[in-house]
């Protein structure tokens, strides 16, 4: 699991394995706050599958950080 700041806002990335196939898979939360109040997106449900979970951390935060770029 990995924790970053990327333009004011926190990512939680994470990986899980697969028992069958022994693939990885990611998902992500992204947090920040507006106004006081706590914000938030995720992603999940990603179809994409990985041979190392380093491997898709760094897919899942590629994914965050283009979110986070898109909805400043």
């Amino acid at each position: 699991m990995a924790n970053l700041y990327y333009n004011d806002r926190l990512i939680i990335a994470f990986t899980s394995l697969n028992q069958s196939d022994k693939q990885w898979t990611a998902g992500a939360e992204i947090t920040w706050k507006l106004d006081g109040e706590r914000q938030s997106h995720t992603i999940g449900g990603l179809a994409d599958r990985f041979k190392s979970s380093e491997d898709a951390e760094r897919f899942v935060i590629h994914l965050a950080k283009a979110w986070i770029d898109a909805n400043p």
